[in-house]
């Protein structure tokens, strides 16, 4: 790949990953004829691929195809015989990663996103059936392979070139049914040639030091690109059309190595024999040098999918053959084949008799069979099943769709079975001799499934992948009906219903079947989940279809659905299976709709749990049942098998399908009545019963009968008594099931006890005798009744259906012990009638009757048992009613009874003796030790292998005590000196011995898959991990060499895993070699399981709590016991257990800074052995395991140049011609080098600034509320990182000035007041100081860098630099710094929709203070929140952001003011006098509102009309007020004055902004625009209200459940009427607030009119309804506000709603409380509703100031405070504020947290510039107290740098 050999080019891609191809191609493939040649010695593949292609569409322009790890000979693909242009790439190149970059295990995610492309979830889904109907039915899975069709594309050649003819439009319409023409058909010949193989084939045999026979196969996935791996092609498992398939191979064993015979090699072994070898020379295995003769000369036979037409000798090389197949109607996913010297066998010839043939006829399908050399007869034993299944499956279901059904053996394959077209490849794990009876149903199961899958799986396939589960689920309900046949419908119902039971445990957050197709790739855990739960719920389907009368089951649908796709085998429609289409079907063939069915068991997940309570009413003859479900449970404890899988889905983001709250349908009641007769009662559970569902069953019995005489009269039967002397009205029970050991005699001997008499006597007095409910299982369920012991009895013995005994079971296992229960048990078990898995589940029961209460009543009957069955009964001479028991020889001919021969001694080693310390009984370990050591199988024609190693196993598990050993080891610990101890002591080292003996036999005396070896690994393991002998990992390493068998090396690996060896390094990197090297890809797939195993360990905590022990001290008799934290540890443990979160985190702890483990997982992945799928597991068990870093090293290439040196000039020997000058030779030398240093260095030049001009020296003042103004001088750039939460006001202190900043920053304004006492110490930063103002650029001032985990907002533009400035400022002052405080770490922030707009290019001020005045709000930046009291945050100090009237600030470093030296420049104002002026550079915002923006420039034009109209009428002389006698009682300033700017407004002597005219008519037409502008707003608001309302639907809908959604629809049902019953009582409360306001101002305003009519002016009644109307106007417009303030804050707290669910989210998983979060954002809401009420103060302070408003031209120059409200902050646009008359007193200054405006921190009108024109200037006037201090001067003692005033 061109990007692997650039590694810049490489680099760049990682995070640039091409997108999966999602169109289909408008053309079909007609047939495809592969030609593969096959390399043994070379492991590779060559050959051609000739594609017949139909264009769908006229004018196609390119052939799109698959290829993988495949080299495509571009130059030579031909186009209808002529060559043409292609481009191919090998997807798999992105499996290496760029070799310019050292990625490690820690970037496994940009690892990750380079393999993007060739991950599963990447492609989308295409169903096949809608893309046949289109005419798009071409699905490339890669695309790598693109080959041009057009004319113009083809090369130029000698011959003459022929022009495609192309298909029309014409031409489509006629052929839509597919039939081509073959004048229309491309001819596309494509040569290839395969380089490492990876995936799609697998040799076995060619390596060095491999004994087996050599072969090949092919591999085989769910997923498409496994194909396209073995030769190009359409890798679409939708495309589907014939093929033919030829491939050449080697003759003989001999040609595949080019082993010559014995003869022909002897003449050149006799050359050779003198020959020495050299020292360099190893002597080493080939592989084929082992071959015998015979071998040499055994035939290679290919085994391929399709019917075999032709075998040849290949025309070039005798050594080589060529055989040819044809299959139609196949993908390439379901090409297989295998090469191998196979032997054959003819299955259907063998085991199908004569009349079986003819009864089939044609349906009889041929069965064959291939193994490898010496393994007949075992697929002989094997196979004979499979035979029976096809001839089953013909008449069931339909003819077998294809000619020959083969079935090949094959060695390393990963999973049991993998199908192809006519063919399945099955491993030799599978086979087993014809002794070997352990492994038969298992196997047999596995093989007739896989041709179960040929007639669903591979002739008809899914439409897409959520139909997944319907071709799972048929294969194996096929399977099991055939199973039925052969084993009895006693294996059958108990086979499904411990399926069921195992369904209910592992259905527990698990995703819905429909939506599990679309997660498959992930691993086999969700193929065999699919497995178990499809064929269960098609199961109970069958059920209640069948029990409808006149329909018929799901066996019907199936056979008509075979039979169609037999019919109509090119059809997509008939071949193809969809879950719509079966539902369909099933519908049509009964008259049952299983709506509910559908919805709670395919689109839902988990199963219900039935609590069931039943009674007799005796009053009205009814039994009274009472049903309530519970849904399993949310949380399930994760075991380290289940860890890959909850890792996998975590991952993948798997989520659990919806639990329905109540599960319906119908539902069985069978009452068995006194009589003895059943009574079947057909109900049904709906939605309506969600308390519980009561069914009233009617009685029938008339007359009830005492069961005391059934009793008798059973026991009469059973005596020699005639028979015929029983009454008629008597109910006897002849074959009553467990009527054994009834007599005296027996009871007697063996302990057996009878109910007590008053039970006895309740036993009579039940109205029935039992009550199955559910009997035909057509609920996948958990049920459990109340009903009593006894009853449970009588169905466990009265009862005929193997499914009533496993329910009676079930419910004595979860009772209490009784000694009845073991009498039971006991009987059950010698009753030879009951199937055998009731029996065995008794015998698991028995051994909680082994009990010191019970006298261990269940160990002697478990004795009695094996006595009385495997045991001879021998007298002892001299003794009377004396005997022996010795063991009898094996007899393994009844499997039912093998079974209990073998789950007897397991049971009885699980019985504990607490006299004995907890440990098992002496009696029972000395049993089951006779049991192994006088094991006699000589007499039995079966293998006792198994049964040994069950003996082995439970002698194991006898050694292991009941209580866990902490310390030290047990056969250490125990006592010597002890009987006990001692005995116990010498049967261990009995076991040990016993164990190392079958160990060493297996070694020379080979047993079926070394199950002795491995069965002897496994209870060493167990006793060392048990801690009752020592660990020894020599043990089990000796047993990892290549040499053994896999089972064996991977059961040793297993081993050490479970005893914590990954921990060590030497184990890992083993155990990760073998892993990633191993040439088995079985070997590799086991041992990455049992890695996971291993890592699951680690995260749990298992490995750590052997090491790290809680121990109690002991201190002079003090024993200080350490529980609490052991209950820590105990919890901490289970948390990891239930969890993933929680074990990943723990994990990644416990990995952190593992170095051996990132280098060995990151060796394992760059492994060139494994494949695709193995390496994405890897990349995420890193992701699991180690943290990600996003730095990255990498290598870039130095620049080559060219460098010319010139040699000096030559002259030419010979003689000059005369009068020509002599001939001169220039030579110049080029040579290329790497250049190492840039060619030149950018040098910027830095002009420096211009000196100040200085200024008066200023005044000193003790003032410490004055305030002061100083331009910042450029800085050196500073990045402050914080690691700690920032409060919201810093603590300055000095420091010493810092270093010469460089001059080309830009000019910054601060506005600084003297500090207060800091108490926080930290480093101190410098702060810039004072220069003046340059023409030069002034860069933005160093911000402290905040990580968080948010992504942070674009930087905003430069401001523009100001213009050149009078000389009038004064010298800078000297530089302070500012302290930090205790660093902290911001917490990250959960970005709101309201706060992205305010992040953006908007400009910042640079705001230092100390005054409480200036806060910055909580909710408006949740960036900064802190956990301490509101007292305790405005003390810390930190950097901070404010946003003030639209503005964003952010203060930069925390600082310190400078000191009180400086001084500032002076300008005259209107009156003459100087003040202090600054100027700001400013522009327009580029990031507001449009509202915001609106409104600013109708501001502006209005402000303009007003100056003008003011200047026009001469008031701006009345305006000359001197500054010394303005009063200073500006509302909502404390002290000073807020700025104003002379040239966009003018200020009327009243104060109210407007100018002097009173006219009405301006007033009017100011209310009115304002009234259009409110409208305006109000249309925005409701547009934008309907977007929010929809984010918040969607919101609701993610986080709500089921009840929560119920009462949430009904909340949003009555939440606009309880808005509207809000806002009308919100309403009158205002009218009435309103009428009460408005009295003393109707009086001040007929007070003002009539002072108006006395000083001249006359006041009209039109005059007084415009008053009233714009009061009413006025009214309106507040009640208005308000609406809309309740509106924001209603808005605002279901946004804070969702984002506290968030935030608790993130603190989970983070471990950190809410609480305090919750607490803050209260004290949030309070400043909140504090700010609100101070605006409402100033809403009546404002009216208050409209009344007192009187003409003087001696008022104070008052400044309008333009202030905007924030977008989305949910505060109410607010108005100027005028001032007080003349002599009035200052208003109280408004709460530091009640105004966000400050008077030390004035808010610069905005300055609307168009785009590139020059920014105006704002001049920022500051009016200080006229008292003593500031610009008021008259006091010597001034604060310096206030100048201005009289001194």
């Amino acid at each position: 790949m061109l990007g692997l050999e650039n590694g810049d080019l490489a680099l760049a891609n990682m995070t640039n990953a091409p997108d999966p191809v999602a169109a289909a191609e408008p053309y079909a493939i007609l047939r495809q004829e592969v030609e593969l040649d096959i390399n043994f010695r070379e492991k590779s593949v060559s050959g051609i691929c000739t594609f017949k292609i139909y264009p769908l569409v006229p004018d196609l322009e390119e052939l799109v195809l698959d290829t993988r790890q495949c080299e495509i000979d571009v130059t030579n693909i031909t186009v209808d015989g002529y060559k043409t242009r292609a481009q191919a790439h090998d997807p798999y190149d992105r499996m290496e990663p760029p070799t310019n970059a050292q990625i490690g295990a820690t970037q496994h995610h940009i690892m990750k996103k380079w393999m993007a492309p060739l991950l599963p979830e990447t492609r989308r889904q295409a169903p096949i059936v809608e893309r046949a109907e289109q005419l798009n039915i071409s699905v490339p899975a890669d695309g790598s392979l693109r080959i041009r069709l057009r004319p113009d594309a083809l090369i130029q050649d000698a011959e003459p070139k022929r022009i495609l003819k192309l298909k029309t439009a014409k031409s489509v319409s006629d052929n839509a049914t597919g039939l081509s023409d073959p004048n229309e058909e491309i001819t596309v010949v494509v040569p290839f040639k395969s380089k490492t193989i990876r995936d799609g084939l697998h040799f076995v045999g060619v390596e060095e030091g491999d004994l087996r026979y050599p072969h090949v196969y092919t591999r085989h996935s769910l997923e498409p690109g496994t194909a396209s791996c073995i030769f190009p092609c359409l890798d679409d498992p939708g495309s589907r059309h014939s093929w033919t398939i030829k491939i050449t191979c080697p003759r003989t064993l001999g040609d595949a190595f080019a082993q010559p015979l014995a003869a022909q090699s002897a003449l050149s072994t006799s050359l050779d024999a003198s020959r020495k070898r050299k020292a360099s020379e190893i002597s080493t295995h080939q592989p084929g040098s082992s071959f015998t003769e015979e071998d040499k000369l055994r035939e290679i036979t290919v085994v391929c999918s399709g019917n075999l037409t032709g075998e040849q000798m290949h025309p070039t090389d005798e050594r080589k053959k060529t055989m040819i197949f044809e299959c139609v109607n196949t993908a390439a996913r379901h090409i297989g084949f295998a090469v191998g010297p196979f032997e054959h066998v003819d299955l259907g010839a063998e085991f199908r008799t004569e009349e079986a043939d003819e009864k089939l006829g044609a349906n009889a399908a041929r069965i064959h069979g291939y193994c490898l050399p010496g393994r007949v007869e075992e697929v002989r034993w094997t196979c004979q099943a499979v035979v029976a299944a096809a001839d089953f499956f013909a008449p069931e279901f339909g003819r077998y769709p294809y000619e020959a059904y083969k079935m090949c053996f094959i060695e390393d394959l990963v999973h049991d079975t993998a199908v192809a077209n006519s063919l399945s490849l099955c491993s030799t794990r599978l086979l087993y001799p014809e002794t070997i009876i352990d492994t038969d149903i298992e196997v047999t199961r596995k093989l007739v499934h896989a041709l179960a899958s040929q007639y669903v799986g591979v002739h008809i396939v899914p439409n897409e992948r959520s139909d997944t589960w319907l071709i799972i689920g048929l294969q194996w309900f096929m399977t099991d009906l055939f199973m039925r046949t052969i084993c009895g419908n006693n294996w059958y119902r108990f086979h499904i219903k411990s399926l069921s039971d195992k369904l209910v445990e592992a259905d527990v957050r698990r995703p819905s079947l429909h939506a599990l197709g679309d997660y498959l790739h992930l691993g086999d855990f969700e193929l065999e989940f699919m497995a178990l739960k499809a064929p269960l719920v098609l199961y109970i389907l069958d059920q209640r279809m069948s029990k409808i009368p006149g329909s018929t089951g799901v066996v019907r649908v199936l056979s008509q659905m075979v039979s169609a796709a037999n019919i109509s085998n090119t059809d997509p429609k008939a071949t193809t299976l969809s879950f719509q289409d079966f539902r369909r079907w099933c519908e049509k063939r009964s008259q049952y709709v299983p709506d509910e069915l559908w919805d709670q068991y395919v689109f839902g997940g988990g199963c219900p749990r039935l609590e069931i309570h039943q009674k007799f009413n005796k009053k009205n003859l009814n039994v009274d049942i009472q049903i309530l479900q519970f849904q399993g449970p949310t949380k399930k404890s994760i075991s380290k098998d289940e860890f890959w899988r909850e890792l996998q889905e975590e991952i993948h983001q798997v989520y659990a399908g919806d639990v329905p709250k109540l599960f319906t349908g119908p539902f069985t009641v069978r009452i068995h009545e006194a009589d003895g007769t059943p009574y079947e009662h057909y109900q049904l559970i709906t939605e309506k019963d969600k308390g519980g569902t009561n069914l009233q069953i009617a009685y029938n019995t008339k007359y009830k009968r005492l069961k005391r005489t059934k009793k008798a009269m059973a026991a009469a039967a059973n005596s020699n008594s005639d028979k015929h002397e029983i009454q008629e009205d008597d109910v006897v029970y002849f074959n009553m099931l467990g009527d054994v050991l009834n007599s005296q005699k027996d009871m007697e001997d063996w302990g057996l006890q009878d109910w007590a008499p008053e039970v006895q006597t309740k036993m009579d007095q039940e109205s029935y005798e039992w009550i199955r409910l559910d009997a035909n299982m057509e609920w996948l369920c958990f049920m459990k009744t109340d009903m009593q012991e006894y009853m449970y009895l009588a169905q466990l013995q009265q009862d005929r259906d193997v499914v009533a005994h496993q329910d009676a079971m079930l419910a004595f296992k979860r009772e209490k012990r009784h000694a009845v229960h073991s009498t039971i048990e006991t009987r059950t078990v010698m009753d030879r009638r009951y199937y055998h898995g009731v029996r065995v589940m008794a015998l698991e029961d028995l051994a909680k009757q082994a009990h010191p209460d019970l006298n261990y009543i269940g160990m002697v009957h478990l004795i009695l048992c094996f006595r009385k069955f495997f045991c001879k009964k021998v007298p002892i001479p001299g003794k009377k009613d004396a005997y022996n028991y010795p063991i009898a020889p094996n007899d393994f001919t009844d499997k039912g009874q093998y079974a209990i021969q073998c789950a007897i001694p397991a049971v009885l080693a699980r019985t504990t003796d607490l006299q004995e310390k907890g440990r098992c009984s002496k009696r029972a370990r000395q049993f089951i030790m006779e049991m192994l050591l006088f094991n006699d199988n000589s007499e039995n024609e079966f293998s006792d292998q198994f049964y040994i190693a069950k003996l082995l196993d439970a002698l194991t598990t006898s050694l292991i005590p009941q209580k866990e050993i902490t310390e030290g080891y047990l056969i250490k610990n125990l006592d010597p000196f002890d009987d006990d101890d001692a005995e116990f002591k010498s049967f261990i080292e009995k076991t040990i011995e016993e164990i190392d003996k079958f160990r060493r036999m297996d070694e020379w005396t080979l047993t079926y898959q070394n199950i002795w070896t491995t069965t002897a690994l496994h209870c060493k393991m167990r006793l060392m991990k048990a801690r009752v002998i020592p660990e020894s990992a020599l043990d089990f390493v000796q047993y990892l060499q290549d040499d053994n068998i896999d089972l064996v090396r991977i059961k040793a690996f297993e081993c050490l895993v479970e005893l914590g060896m990954i921990s060590k390094p030497p184990i890992l990197k083993l155990l990760l070699s073998y892993m990633s090297t191993d040439s088995s890809p079985f070997v590799r797939d086991r041992l990455f399981k049992v890695f996971c195993r291993g890592i699951a360990a680690i995260a749990f905590g298992e490995n750590k709590a052997s090491t790290q022990e809680l121990e109690a001290l002991d201190d002079g008799g003090l024993v200080i016991d350490q529980g609490d934290a052991e209950i820590q540890q105990r919890k901490l443990d289970a948390v990891r257990r239930e969890d993933i979160t929680h074990a990943l985190k723990a994990l990644k702890e416990e990995l952190k800074g593992n170095m051996e483990m990132q280098i060995s997982m990151w060796k394992a992945f760059n492994s060139p052995v494994i494949g695709l799928q193995e390496k994405r597991q890897l990349l995420e068990l890193c992701s699991a395991m180690f943290e990600p870093e996003d730095s990255l090293l990498v290598t870039i290439k130095y620049p080559i140049v060219w460098k010319a040196t010139r040699d000096p000039t030559i002259v030419a020997a010979a003689p000059p011609v005369l009068g020509t000058p002599p001939k001169k030779r220039c030579i110049i030398k080029f040579k290329s080098e790497y250049r190492t240093v840039p060619r030149s260095k950018d040098v910027v030049a830095i002009e420096a600034p211009l000196p100040p001009a200085p200024l008066p020296a200023p005044v000193p003042s003790t003032n410490l509320s004055a305030a002061r103004v100083e331009i910042k001088p450029p800085e050196k750039k500073t990045i402050v990182k914080l690691q700690s939460r920032p409060s919201y006001i810093a603590k300055p202190r000095e420091s010493p000035a810092p270093e010469a900043p460089p001059p080309v920053r830009k000019d910054s304004i601060a506005v600084t007041v003297p500090p207060r006492p800091s108490t926080t110490a930290g480093p101190r930063t410098p702060l810039p100081t004072s220069v003046p103002s340059a023409p030069t650029p002034n860069p933005p001032v160093a911000q402290p860098v905040i990580k968080t985990a948010v992504p942070k907002a674009a930087s905003p533009p430069p401001v523009p630099a100001p213009k050149p400035q009078q000389s009038n400022d004064v010298a800078a002052p000297k530089p302070s710094t500012v302290i930090l405080g205790k660093p902290k770490i911001v917490k990250p922030v959960i970005k709101r929709k309201s706060d992205e707009s305010l992040e953006g290019a908007s400009p910042k001020k640079i705001i230092k203070t100390n005054n409480d005045s200036f806060r910055s709000d909580p909710s408006r930046n949740n960036s900064f929140k802190t956990d301490s009291p509101r007292s305790e945050s405005f003390k810390k100090e930190a950097p901070r952001i404010e946003t003030i009237k639209g503005h964003f600030f952010r203060e930069s470093a925390p600082q310190i003011p400078p000191s009180r030296t400086s001084s500032f420049s002076v300008r005259p104002n209107a009156n003459g006098q100087p003040s202090k002026v600054v100027t700001v550079p400013f522009r327009k915002w580029t990031k507001l509102s449009a509202r915001a923006q609106r409104s600013i420039d109708y501001e502006q034009s209005q402000r303009e009309k007003q100056m003008l109209a003011a200047s026009a009428s001469g008031i701006s002389g009345s305006l000359a007020t001197p500054v010394h006698k303005r009063s200073s009682a500006a509302v909502g300033f404390s002290s000073g004055s807020a700025p104003s700017s002379p040239k966009s407004r003018m200020q009327s002597p009243a104060g109210n902004g407007y100018g002097s005219s009173s006219s009405y008519a301006e007033k009017e037409q100011r209310s009115k625009d304002r009234e259009r502008e409110r409208e305006r707003d109000r249309d925005r608001e409701k547009d934008s209200s309907k977007f929010r309302e929809k984010d918040r639907d969607s919101d609701r809908e993610r986080y709500r459940g089921g009840a929560e959604r119920e009462r949430e629809k009904y909340r949003e049902r009555e939440r606009p009427r309880e808005k509207e019953r809000d806002k009308d009582k919100y309403r009158e409360r205002d009218r009435d607030s309103d009428r009460e306001r408005d009295r003393p101002r109707d009086k001040y305003r007929e007070k003002a009119d009539r002072g108006d009519s006395d000083r001249g002016g006359r006041t009209t009644d039109s005059d007084r309804e415009r008053n009233r109307g714009d009061r009413d106007r006025e009214r309106e417009r507040e009640r208005s506000d308000r609406d809309r303030e309740r509106t924001d804050r209603e808005r605002e707290r279901i946004r804070d709603k969702y984002r506290d669910r968030a935030d608790r989210d993130s603190d989970r998983e983070s471990g950190s409380s809410y609480k305090d979060r919750d607490r803050e954002r209260d004290r949030d809401r309070d400043r909140d509703r504090d700010r609100d009420r101070g605006d409402r103060d100033r809403d009546r302070d404002r009216d208050r100031g409209d009344r007192d408003r009187v003409s003087s031209s001696g008022s104070s120059l008052l400044i309008k405070k333009d202030r905007k409200p924030l977008p989305g902050s949910g505060e109410k646009e607010r108005r100027p504020l005028p001032s007080g008359a003349p002599g009035q007193e200052r208003e109280k200054a408004p709460h530091p947290l009640k105004e966000s405006h400050s008077p030390i921190h004035p808010t610069p009108a905005a300055a609307t510039t168009t785009n590139g024109a020059e920014p105006k200037k704002k001049i920022i006037k500051l009016k200080l107290k006229s008292s003593g201090s500031g610009l008021g001067g008259g006091s010597s003692s001034a604060t310096p740098g206030a100048g201005g005033g009289s001194r």
